[in-house]
């Protein structure tokens, strides 16, 4: 399927842990027309998998195989990319992960290059009903170099009110700067080639810098859609079909109880397992419950059988 792919677009789901939500928002993904899935799991711990050799794997997560592609340092290495995030030299590859997200998409297209476009969608989050079809087919036939949300479309350079913005002018002195927001995001294989091209170029420029705490290596919300804007790529944010929120828990917005099909951001923790937990609680309250009922207490002086007024 990956070697040779009838299918023009890559889904990597990018996640770094295992969990039934995780593995159940994952099968939203399958069997879509026009795209190839894949999970992309960081594993530079050796958590999922002490083999560092073999990038694609198969596991088994809740009596179900899933072919894996393992994100680790290997792979990292071999295209030479730096450990820079933020004005920290050498930092984790998993913290290099989180900071550079463009660093994925590089990390994939190595090893499955045939495709002309590249979903990555992230583990928080929440498609609000059966599939994500209903969504990816709003974008089947566009072919946008980048397809990106962020409520803030742009941020002029004089407007430093963007975290990620400040101590950059080493290299965006002076041009207009545009924001993105990384957990869902597309881009089209010449995107990710030009794009990895720069972050060569921005290295020679950054590894010669004499003081690098004054200067922020560029972080991936900023230098993706930064890049691709002003050197005439192709873009299109969804605004409208994704929602960035507060953190939801679904055990109490329950918002899965009335499908929207939206795509919600965060959705943190394992709500399948809170629901269980709730589950396990609430037969465990019964229980005390129905023991409790085989007394008679008195109250005020009342004798009360508990027995005869507590409905199970």
């Amino acid at each position: 399927m990956y070697n040779n792919p009838k299918n023009k677009t890559l889904i990597f789901f990018s996640t770094h842990i295992i969990n039934e939500m995780i593995v159940s928002e994952y099968k939203k993904l399958l069997n879509i027309d026009g795209y190839d899935v894949i999970f992309a799991i960081e594993n530079s711990d050796g958590k999922f998998s002490k083999d560092f050799e073999n990038p694609i794997q198969e596991f088994e997560f809740f009596g179900e195989k899933y072919k894996c592609f393992l994100y680790n340092e290997n792979i990292h290495k071999s295209l030479n990319l730096p450990y820079y995030t933020g004005r920290k030299e050498n930092d984790t590859l998993k913290n290099n992960m989180w900071y550079n997200g463009d660093y994925r998409f590089y990390y994939v297209k190595k090893i499955f290059p045939q495709y002309d476009f590249y979903w990555q969608v992230e583990y928080d989050i929440f498609c609000n009903g059966e599939s994500y079809k209903p969504f990816l087919d709003k974008y089947v036939n566009n072919k946008a170099d980048l397809i990106i949300q962020h409520k803030d479309r742009k941020i002029e350079p004089e407007t430093k009110n963007w975290y990620w913005i400040d101590k950059t002018d080493w290299i965006y002195k002076g041009q207009k700067l545009h924001r993105s927001f990384y957990p869902l995001c597309r881009l089209s294989s010449k995107a990710i080639n030009f794009l990895y091209q720069r972050r060569m170029e921005h290295d020679k420029i950054y590894s010669a810098l004499e003081d690098k705490k004054i200067n922020r290596w560029i972080m991936c919300e900023l230098f993706t859609a930064t890049e691709l804007i002003n050197n005439g790529y192709t873009h299109e944010y969804f605004d409208e079909y994704f929602y960035y929120t507060p953190e939801y828990d679904l055990t109490t917005t329950r918002i899965f109880e009335n499908p929207d099909n939206r795509l919600y951001h965060p959705v943190k923790g394992n709500f399948l397992e809170r629901l269980k937990n709730l589950e396990e609680e609430n037969k465990e309250l019964k229980q005390q419950v129905i023991a409790l009922s085989h007394y008679t207490i008195s109250f005020l002086g009342i004798k009360i059988n508990l027995k005869n007024n507590i409905q199970k």
